[in-house]
């Protein structure tokens, strides 16, 4: 009798370790399809007659912040043609749930208008917003050209035309080590035009209740931004989710 106490207990011992170890290691991923994040970095074209082009080209960090250049060709005959061009900078917004921009451009536009040769400068501001269902931007804001004291400001609205394959869509793949009940690690997140930011992980295990809080911090191009989540189960389920990146501001539930 003895002898079966001493093994049950030991029995009791080995199952209490061992549930006290089974704190999740490992790869897992998630795949985020109703909560989009988007990145505008790219070249864009305006969807406008065949007389103006106009091409945006902008980076966005993952703070949200756009810099860029934007180019406009204008040729309806050769006594009435101009090229503009300058720089641009924007910051990303979230409104109401609708992402888009607030920006500034100016620049210097040389051509001839009415068979007269003319340069001018412009400066300008304007909104930005993103429709994630035709995939468009639409920027719209007043224009303000002067050819020396001479100055006009005319309201202008513009289209651009995102790639097919920038949904919104979202990946967070993360390697996690257990040590005790501590988990630490790194995470990967790509963006549906296969931008890639890094991040560092750390959080803890609760092996009674299975849960995991994760803070991921971000590295490199993704400094300064972070997200929490928490998750359920040895698979690492997610439950909860809530950071900022881009400008924006992805949450779970």
């Amino acid at each position: 009798m003895k002898y079966l106490k001493y093994s049950l207990a030991l029995l009791f011992a080995f199952c209490a370790v061992s549930a006290t170890a089974q704190v999740p290691s490992g790869t897992f991923s998630y795949v985020f399809t109703n909560t989009p994040l988007w990145d505008t970095t790219g070249s864009f074209t305006n969807n406008s007659t065949a007389d103006t082009v106009v091409i945006l080209d902008q980076q966005q960090s993952a703070k949200g912040l756009i810099t860029g250049t934007l180019t406009e060709t204008y040729f309806l005959s050769s006594a009435d043609n101009f090229i503009s061009s300058g720089p641009i900078t924007a910051k990303g917004t979230v409104k109401s749930g609708v992402v888009g921009a607030s920006l500034k451009e100016s620049g210097t536009m040389t051509g001839v208008r009415s068979g007269v040769a003319f340069t001018a400068t412009y400066t300008g501001k304007g909104t930005a917003t993103l429709d994630p269902t035709a995939l468009t931007i639409l920027v719209t804001g007043p224009i303000k050209e002067c050819i020396g004291k001479q100055c006009q400001t005319t309201v202008v609205s513009v289209t651009y035309t995102l790639p097919a394959d920038m949904t919104g869509n979202w990946t967070l793949d993360t390697d996690l080590t257990a040590t005790g009940k501590k988990l630490s690690g790194t995470g990967t997140l790509t963006l549906s035009n296969d931008r890639s930011l890094t991040y560092l992980i750390t959080g803890s295990y609760n092996t009674k209740s299975e849960v995991a809080k994760l803070k991921l911090v971000g590295q490199g191009d993704a400094v300064g931004t972070s997200f929490s989540l928490s998750t359920q189960g040895t698979n690492m389920v997610l439950t909860t989710l809530k950071g900022k990146v881009l400008g924006q501001t992805p949450k779970i539930p």
